[in-house]
C-alpha cells in the first residue's frame, strides 16, 4: 500500500500555488458552518459531555477535599480563578 502512494507522497504542499488557490478558493466560515452544520445532528451529545464535565469536576473537587480537610472550596460563581 505504501508503494502506491511513493511518487506523490514527498510533492510539496500546494498552500501557497496561486494556480491552486484560483482553481480552489478558500471557503469562508460561513461556507464551511453549513457544511459541517449537519454534525451538529447527535441529539444529546452537549448535554452527555456537559454531564461528563460535571462529573470530572465533582470528582475533582471530592479529591482536593480529601487531600487537604481544612482547604476551603470557592463558592460556585465566585471569580476565584
Amino acid at each position: 500500500m505504501v508503494d502506491d502512494y511513493k511518487d506523490i507522497i514527498n510533492l510539496p504542499y500546494p498552500r501557497n500555488d496561486w494556480n491552486f488557490l484560483m482553481k480552489h478558493p478558500r471557503m469562508s466560515m460561513e461556507a464551511r458552518a453549513k457544511i459541517f452544520h449537519p454534525f451538529a445532528a447527535l441529539r444529546g451529545h452537549a448535554e452527555a459531555l456537559d454531564a461528563t464535565a460535571e462529573r470530572k469536576v465533582d470528582s475533582v473537587e471530592n479529591e482536593f477535599v480529601l487531600e487537604d480537610p481544612d482547604m476551603v472550596m470557592p463558592e460556585e460563581g465566585s471569580d476565584f480563578l
